[in-house]
């Protein structure tokens, strides 16, 4: 383990598990991975190195690598998410991509001294993969394989211990869905896929205790660049930096709705005690930081606060952006009442399984969206169902709106559907309903194939082949598909004019890259906070204020090329992209002005070595390339295609075309031009070193980033 070993930082090892062989091998991290630094950067080189493109997803060739990176463990804040790597089996390419995780997991498998797991082979009967410290066994899952992650997890956490961390696959994975995710008990999850390819596996679960530590070099500056962080810099959940409401100390109040819900008068009103008022939160006072991100409210409204319980969160994390609940309504129905989640799931996704006009209020005005939305939340988990940021949610409702279901599905299949529940406004339909998609029983559940797979199979991809006349990536309103390849935005051209879409094409999934709009939805006013602080970073003219966007221009392609490289350094390091990185400030004594250099700093106090954020880039750019190189080769090989820059990085009409009063650039529409788009991508790549023509990496990059072995390979396909 790191602490005994004597590597700062890193644990030192990476442990492979064949569930073919039962073999359980190790190897050391440095220094073969340490150019990839963790994380990401590590299942990207292990996928490079041991499984061709041409591998199927689900096959017994494929790997699943869960990794952490250097600060995770070490107490650094908001270092508590894990990183799986797999084949996509959902999106277009079957290429390269990862899921990102929080909960305690990552710190059980750092402190158990290991800094990635590689699952390989295929089990010939269910199992779990259990890991006390250096004390690894391949364990019977017979007795858990068909429950839900929820059972699972207390199962087998009773079996091991409670200082056990679990995380298992529900049915979703059982069944091999494209959108399917690992849970931990508290309902953390690494989507993309993960369940099914581990259920492909026969893997159930990992199970972890680790009982080691990470050495730190310079434990002094460690805790006191902590304190920094939490006293001067960190805000809200999404690093939200001034508050939604009123506070005495505070020089703004939000402009929008913003992350910062806490505040006076904001309660948590289901506490055990009776309900705590979570007060003022001034800059300053590294005490009230939990006490911030009141997500539930951000989620729900005010109406929400009789329902929280408290805030909980991920391992090292003083944000707590977890809204934990006690729904007393779902008890009327007999369904569990203490529920926790954020983001998508815990509200648009279930909400959208309800035609228009059937859901009702349960006991007040205005609970339906509360009841209907933490129930789903639940049942996802449970099932292990992934919603792809919600585009499993908005296809099902253009379906349910248009009547799709009725003229697509069997007769027979659609009458044993019992929509009286949905009409009913019943929150059991989620059970129904999501537990059919989950376990593939009927045509219905090619909906969680993913939409690259439904659309194809509903011939929604081509106005030409379904009677709506509709391509459903081209289509205005109701739609965030980014690009062809099955996947939506994630915080794009809507929030980050040219430079939000730049990195939002560039992955095989949503791209979970917050950084930018970490700012832009800050509430600091733009004028006043925002442009100056940005353009001190990267430049005049960098940002756009909301729907007044202008063309492009060298520094929006500095900032996006920053924003794309800052996503790959959190899923490497391995911190929350929803927190990092320090680019505003919470204190009007520093005019609010973050700290984009503290990543490094943290490096450097953790490691004993000298990291700059230049090396810290230089690192990142091997890792972007490398996906690219992955994401060429895949595509050459499943569809045929050998230019990115002409099918993967293409972006759908409804981005350019929306708004059809405004023309692109004038003041009250984020819609995009076309010629500046192409413009954007051109300049975009030759930051990157890419081929402008293809989006590839060209040679001289490769060789540039120690790369020479990734040309050759481009260079055998004839990609390069």
């Amino acid at each position: 383990m790191s602490a005994q070993n004597g590597i700062n930082g890193w644990a030192g090892t990476i442990l492979r598990v064949n569930l073919t062989t039962g073999s359980i091998t190790r190897e050391d991290t440095l220094p073969k991975y340490k150019p990839f630094v963790g994380g990401m950067g590590i299942g990207y080189k292990i996928i490079w190195d041991e499984v061709p493109m041409e591998t199927e997803p689900f096959s017994e060739e494929a790997k699943v690598v869960f990794s952490v990176g250097p600060l995770t463990g070490s107490g650094v804040p908001c270092s508590g998410r894990t990183t799986i790597t797999l084949l996509s089996n959902w999106s277009k390419g079957k290429s390269i991509l990862d899921a990102h995780m929080g909960g305690h997991l990552a710190h059980g498998i750092k402190y158990a001294g290991y800094d990635a797991i590689v699952i390989e082979g295929k089990a010939d009967k269910p199992v779990y993969v259990k890991i006390d410290d250096d004390k690894v066994t391949i364990e019977d899952a017979s007795h858990v394989w068909g429950k839900g992650t929820f059972e699972t997890n207390k199962i087998l956490a009773g079996e091991a211990g409670p200082e056990f961390d679990v995380a298992s696959i529900g049915p979703a994975g059982e069944h091999l869905l494209g959108y399917s995710t690992i849970n931990t008990a508290f309902g953390n999850s690494g989507g993309a896929g993960v369940g099914g390819a581990l259920g492909a596996k026969n893997m159930k679960a990992i199970v972890v205790r680790g009982t080691g530590a990470v050495k730190i070099a310079d434990p002094v500056e460690h805790k006191n660049l902590c304190d920094y962080m939490i006293r001067d810099l960190v805000g809200g959940n999404n690093n939200h930096n001034v508050p939604s409401r009123p506070q005495s100390w505070a020089e703004y109040t939000s402009t929008v709705k913003n992350r910062w819900q806490g505040g006076p008068g904001v309660v948590w009103g289901a506490a055990p005690s009776g309900p705590i008022d979570t007060g003022e939160q001034p800059s300053g006072d590294i005490q009230v930081a939990a006490y911030r991100a009141v997500k539930g409210v951000f989620d729900y409204g005010d109406i929400v606060q009789k329902y929280i319980v408290k805030s909980g969160g991920c391992a090292s994390c003083p944000v707590r952006c977890y809204s934990e609940y006690e729904v007393d309504v779902l008890a009327d129905y007999d369904l569990p009442t203490k529920v926790s989640n954020t983001c998508v799931p815990s509200g648009s996704v279930p909400t959208a399984f309800y035609a228009k006009g059937c859901m009702h209020d349960f006991k007040e005005e205005g609970d339906s969206k509360i009841v209907i939305g933490l129930h789903g939340a639940y049942v996802m988990d449970d099932l292990g169902l992934w919603e792809d940021y919600a585009n499993l949610g908005r296809d099902f409702a253009w379906c349910l709106e248009n009547g799709v279901f009725e003229k697509k599905l069997p007769k027979e299949e659609y009458d044993s559907i019992p929509w009286q529940l949905m009409k009913d406004g019943d929150p059991r339909w989620l059970d129904e309903i999501m537990g059919r998609i989950a376990r593939k029983e009927g045509e219905i559940s090619i909906i969680g194939e993913g939409s690259y797979f439904f659309y194809k199979a509903w011939g929604l991809d081509d106005a030409a082949k379904n009677e709506w006349g509709v391509n459903m990536y081209d289509k205005i309103g109701g739609n965030n598909n980014v690009t062809y390849n099955g996947f939506p935005k994630h915080h794009s051209s809507e929030d980050g004019w040219q430079s939000g879409l730049l990195y939002n094409v560039m992955y095989n999934r949503d791209c979970m890259v917050h950084v930018l709009t970490n700012f832009v939805r800050s509430g600091s006013p733009f004028e006043e906070v925002i442009k100056p602080v940005l353009e001190s970073y990267f430049g005049e003219g960098c940002v756009d204020a909301p729907k007044a966007y202008t063309p492009i221009n060298e520094n929006k392609v500095k900032l996006a090329k920053w924003c794309f490289l800052e996503k790959q350094w959190a899923d490497s390091a391995t911190l929350c992209d929803w927190m990092y990185p320090m680019t505003l400030s919470t204190s009007p004594a520093r005019k609010y002005v973050g700290d984009i250099e503290l990543d490094a700093k943290y490096m450097t106090a953790v490691t004993g070595e000298n990291w700059t954020m230049d090396d810290i880039f230089e690192a990142m750019e091997r890792i972007s390339a490398m996906l690219r190189a992955m994401t060429a080769i895949s595509f050459k090989i499943h569809e045929g295609e050998t230019n990115l820059r002409t099918s993967h990085d293409r972006v759908p009409d409804w981005v350019f075309d929306k708004d059809p009063d405004f023309k692109a650039f004038e003041k009250g529409t984020d819609k995009m031009d076309r010629d500046d788009w192409e413009k954007s991508l051109t300049m975009f790549y030759e930051a990157m070193g890419y081929s402008t023509e293809t989006g590839i990496p060209t040679r001289e990059t490769l060789e540039r980033l120690d790369l020479a072995d990734v040309a050759d390979r481009l260079e055998e396909y004839e990609l390069i």
